[in-house]
Order: structure tokens, then sequence, then C-alpha cells
């Protein structure tokens, strides 16, 4: 599946392992005895990928991780004499085995910035904007975008949450109590909760779930005054959604959220073009007990590469007839 915004020339490879041979395969697919590889190569148009906005009626828990005993991310900043405005923090989710999937694309690092969102390119200042934009393109989940300053109060966490939501782990960033820069009494309570695969797993192609979690706005017309932007946007900036906004490049639009409220955010692909199947069958001729793997392979025109690997158990299975044993005259 093409998940990017442009046409892209893929490769596929499939080695097939010594413990099969080849029955048939698709017409599409090129077989090469000799290294026992199926093999396709061809283009293959975008899909129109995005994400979908629900509020979950429930809502999720807001956790204060403080209470925990996690770090302020701000307390090093502060330490050495600086301050916590305009700043971020990088969290490598590869070294700890996680990865982030957005807009169709695997990242194993994302930056969490004090002024309320995520992102992972160009670093974001102070003032909000319209999402989305290519004017100012770069990954931006904004829960509550506003220029905030944390180092005269308020705190700020982050960590990843097992057993958060259920049969998924999540990145949970956290700004607790956060001021503005302009207005310290106007503060707010939010979260952001995207959920995250351990590395290993097969590549997912729709992206992950986010969550943008309320607990509590000090002064909502005050907020609106300053400037905020909840949304998101892909990294080129042509994809996204503004759930609610206040400031000099748009229109106002809506209102922030009440306390409680949990906004969903959950990715859909849209097209019918976007996608390639391929099929074969082999005929299993390996020794039991043994076990056959198999990994097929896509090489994309920007340089990422995919995999998939399946094993195979070869086995004695035993089966055991049943006769049923019916009325007068059956069986």
């Amino acid at each position: 599946r093409n998940s990017g915004p442009t046409t892209e020339t893929v490769m596929l490879t499939d080695v097939l392992p010594p413990q099969v041979e080849l029955v048939d395969a698709d017409s599409a697919l090129a077989y090469n005895p000799a290294d026992r590889t199926l093999h396709w190569t061809g283009e293959i148009l975008p899909g129109r990928l995005d994400y979908s906005l629900t509020s979950l009626p429930d809502g999720l828990p807001y956790l204060d991780l403080g209470g925990y005993g996690l770090p302020n991310l701000c307390a090093p900043f502060i330490a050495t004499g600086g301050d916590c405005d305009d700043t971020a923090v990088t969290f490598n989710l590869g070294a700890e085995g996680y990865s982030a999937n957005l807009y169709g694309r695997r990242y194993e690092q994302i930056r969490v910035s004090a002024n309320g969102l995520l992102f992972l390119d160009e670093s974001p200042t102070g003032a909000p904007h319209w999402l989305p934009t290519t004017t100012a393109p770069g990954l931006r989940l904004a829960a509550l975008w506003q220029d905030l300053d944390l180092t005269g109060g308020g705190r700020w966490h982050a960590a990843i949450l097992s057993g958060y939501l259920a049969g998924q782990e999540v990145f949970y960033a956290q700004w607790q109590d956060a001021p503005h820069a302009a207005n310290p009494d106007l503060t707010s309570r939010f979260a952001i909760a995207l959920t995250v695969d351990r590395q290993g797993h097969e590549p997912g192609f729709g992206g992950g779930e986010i969550f943008y979690l309320y607990d509590h706005l000090s002064q909502p017309d005050a907020l609106i005054a300053s400037g905020y932007a909840i949304g998101l946007q892909d990294s080129a900036g042509q994809r996204g959604f503004t759930y609610a906004y206040a400031g000099p490049d748009a229109p106002p639009r809506s209102f922030p959220p009440a306390p409680g409220t949990t906004l969903r955010w959950q990715p859909h692909f849209y097209g019918a073009d976007y996608s390639r199947s391929f099929a074969y069958r082999v005929r299993v001729t390996g020794s039991i007990p043994e076990t056959a793997v198999n990994t097929a392979t896509t090489t994309w025109s920007d340089g990422r590469s995919e995999w998939a690997t399946h094993y195979l158990a070869i086995r004695h299975q035993t089966y055991l007839p049943l006769l049923f044993v019916g009325g007068a005259g059956g069986r």
C-alpha cells in the first residue's frame, strides 16, 4: 500500500524458503528458479490517508505523571540557568524497542514541544497556525498549541504507558497547569496519547491512533484572545485538520474543549488504486519437524524498505474420524 502523497515505484521480492517448491503464481510475479526468488516491480498510486475525528463520550482518564514519580522535563533546562520556553525534548522510541506510525510512515524518534504539541521535523515556534498548511510544513500533533512558558510554574512529563489503553501501549505526553507566556494566570492541563508498536512487528500502513485529553482550562476566553490551535498535519503540510483555532492566519474555528473531553483521531485510507495484492501457491517438501521461514520485502523509490515474515511449522497432524449415529436408518 502506498500511504505517501506521490506515486511510488516499488520492488517486491520474496525468496522462497528451501522447504517448499513453487506450484503456481500470479502472472504479474516473475520467478527465477536459480535463486528461488519471486519478484515484481511497478508503480503504485498514492492512497489518500487521513484521520477522522470523533469525541469519546466517556473520555480517557487524564493522568498526572508527576504523581508516579516521573521527572519534570523542564528541570534540566532550569537547572543549568535556562528557561522552559519554546523548548523541546527528543524521545528515542527505537532505543526502547518502539516506533510510532503516523500518516503511513514509521518513526523511531518523536519530539515533544513545551508549547503543547508533538512534532518530528522543523521545530515549531510559540505562535500557532492553521493546520494543515504547506507554507509551514512539518508533522504536527497539536493538542493545545500555545505560546507556553513553564519556567516559573507548571510541569511537563512524558512516558510510555502499558495498561492505559486496552491492547495497546501509548506514548503519553502531559502538560500540567502549564502557564501561557504572556499571561501566567492562563493555565492548562491536557495530554496527548499516541499508540506505539513494538519493533519486529509487521509494518502497519494506516498509522497510529491519537488521543487528545483535556482536564482543565483556567480561562477559555483568555485562551481564545491569546491564540491557540488544535489539530494535526502531515510532514508535507498537505493533509490534516483543524478542530479549533484562534490566531492571525485564518478565521476563528470552534471553541476550546470542555474539561473531560477526549478527542480521538483514527487513520483511514481513501481511494482504490493505492494497493497491490499478489498470490502464489507452494508445496511443502521439508522434513518433519522443521520450520519454514518466509520473508517478503518491498523497496520503495524513496529508499525505505518494509517486510513481512511468515513462519510455517512443518509437523505431523493427526485427524480423528468421527461417526455420527442418528435414529432409525441413520448413521
